[in-house]
């Protein structure tokens, strides 16, 4: 997906999920800021060697434009973790993220 700048170097933030509610729309509308385009464009390079650590995807299944990258993830060997939220889960399912963070770093499946 291809971001544009608004002033040269902000990208406003996506519209809400809309299974998000109104009253939580509320609350996020003052925490949603512009992000720098950079942080779309500039690629990330490891400098100190291959990652060790444990890796896991958590799938949305209510936001189907990540499902290509829960693919590579699987391919990877990562555990791929769905999640029945839109792309917003600690807005419009902190309690069910919170559940599921916590199974991953315990271990225990799902």
């Amino acid at each position: 997906m291809r971001k544009t700048a608004v002033d040269g170097w902000r990208v406003p933030p996506n519209p809400s999920p809309p299974d998000t509610s109104p009253e939580d729309l509320k609350w996020i509308s003052t925490r949603r800021l512009h992000q720098p385009i950079k942080t779309f464009e500039q690629r990330l390079m490891l400098t100190k060697g291959p990652l060790t650590l444990p890796r896991d995807y958590i799938l949305c299944t209510k936001s189907p434009a990540f499902d290509a990258y829960a693919a590579r993830a699987t391919a990877a060997g990562w555990p791929v973790h769905r999640l029945d939220a839109s792309h917003s889960p600690n807005v419009t399912a902190p309690d069910q993220l919170m559940a599921l963070l916590d199974r991953i770093v315990q271990g225990t499946p799902a």
